[in-house]
């Protein structure tokens, strides 16, 4: 990547830092910007994308976002408040994978049954930087927002085993010596398991003991914490685990064993920073990916499913997840519409590309399909954001909704606008 493009980059990231608030008030999301800047820059310039850059950082990006969310749910927070996260984690988010499977084999029987599952489990789960301006804005009932940001934050950790799996059988369909399921798929993932469980628990205890002794402060803890998922990742790699699923319950299980970061939230803010950080760059990055997916042969189902998915094939499992909850109809739409999708579905097609190959049969349908999904996500989610939380506030103040306005904890810190702006 020219220096030309790496300027821009970082322009853009230093003016919108600095112009958050009122781009946020003006519904302008980072991710908007970034995609429409990689866009614009990558079509004018001509510059062609270093494909292993890409794949590096975005491995990373996901690696730290996924820690970063895993270890900021208190699952014993969860316990007090179960009703919204829990619901369309282990019931909306199964059936929306279920119906997004059987209409892609409707749509795209080409892909086989592999190909299918690997598409629906990229495109299904959803990503809080686009809704920053619901999930941060006052006027939204707490435990509406809190319900979108945990599910949010924790989706792309639960369709991440699907990813692999699938990837495992596609690379054994493909002829592979090694059984595919077992080399991509299985053995990485319990390998990852004990990675996360070990370094995990570990790590918790380090820093813990580290504080209560005195042995370091504040910055010291935050950035010894900034660097576990690189350590995760390391070790993951070392060890032949997938490193992505080590993030995930890494950050979980340190998370909820480090009373550290429970006494002194501003521990993960570096973690937070850098996540942001890499969001950007992969945000930009992702607009020179999707002049290249715009090369395949188009096909009209591309556009449809990936409406499908963003509209009814999100918003019905909601609404049959929240049955006897009590929640009035604008709630569970407000819920259904705000699952915009982002970088883990774009890293998901990455790594994909990489696994797979670009000459793949199954890449034109998920390269066509994620590109689609991620650009209506990206325009319709990020511009409605702002006024649809503003009036759906503004519904749950004037008529005083008893379930939806019962106390809960604050939502987690939320990714997509910097730390001074919240």
């Amino acid at each position: 990547m020219g220096g030309a493009a790496i300027a821009v980059m970082a322009g853009l990231v230093f003016g919108y830092a600095l112009l958050a608030r009122r781009l946020t008030l003006a519904n302008v999301t980072a991710p908007t910007l970034s995609l429409l800047a990689g866009l614009l820059v990558f079509a004018v310039t001509g510059i062609e994308l270093d494909a292993e850059i890409v794949h590096i950082i975005a491995e990373l990006t996901l690696v730290t976002i996924l820690f970063h969310d895993a270890s900021t749910v208190k699952l014993s927070q969860l316990r007090q408040d179960p009703g919204i996260p829990v619901r369309l984690l282990l019931l909306g988010f199964p059936l929306a994978l279920l119906a997004t499977f059987a209409v892609t084999r409707g749509l795209l029987p080409g892909i086989g049954v592999a190909g299918a599952w690997l598409l629906t489990a990229s495109i299904t789960p959803t990503d809080a930087g686009l809704g920053a301006p619901t999930v941060l804005n006052p006027v939204v009932p707490v435990r509406v927002r809190r319900g979108l940001n945990v599910e949010s934050g924790l989706n792309d950790g639960l369709a991440t085993p699907i990813v692999l799996l699938a990837l495992g059988a596609l690379a054994t369909e493909a002829g592979d010596s090694t059984p595919g399921v077992l080399k991509v798929g299985v053995v990485p993932i319990l390998l990852a398991l004990v990675v996360a469980i070990g370094g995990g628990l570990a790590a918790a205890w380090t820093l813990d003991r580290s504080r209560l002794h005195h042995l370091s402060g504040h910055r010291g803890r935050a950035i010894a914490t900034l660097t576990l998922p690189l350590l995760l990742f390391g070790m993951a790699e070392v060890v032949g685990a997938n490193a992505f699923i080590a993030a995930f319950v890494g950050g979980l299980i340190f998370g909820g064993a480090c009373t550290t970061l429970a006494d002194e939230p501003e521990t993960a803010e570096l973690v937070e920073v850098s996540a942001d950080l890499l969001g950007f760059v992969v945000w930009f990055f992702a607009g020179g990916i999707l002049l290249l997916v715009f090369e395949y042969d188009f096909s009209w189902k591309w556009p449809v499913l990936a409406l499908l998915t963003l509209t009814v094939l999100r918003i019905v499992p909601v609404f049959l997840a929240l049955l006897g909850t009590g929640f009035k109809w604008p709630t569970v739409m407000f819920l259904g519409w705000f699952g915009p999708r982002g970088l883990a579905t774009i890293v998901f097609g990455l790594l994909s590309a990489q696994e797979l190959g670009t000459d793949s049969s199954v890449m034109p349908d998920l390269a066509g399909v994620i590109a689609f999904t991620v650009l209506f996500s990206v325009v319709a989610h990020g511009f409605s954001a702002g006024p649809l939380a503003a009036a759906y506030g503004a519904w749950a103040h004037r008529t005083h909704a008893p379930i939806e306005q019962e106390p809960s904890v604050e939502p987690m810190r939320t990714r997509g606008v910097p730390a001074s702006d919240r």
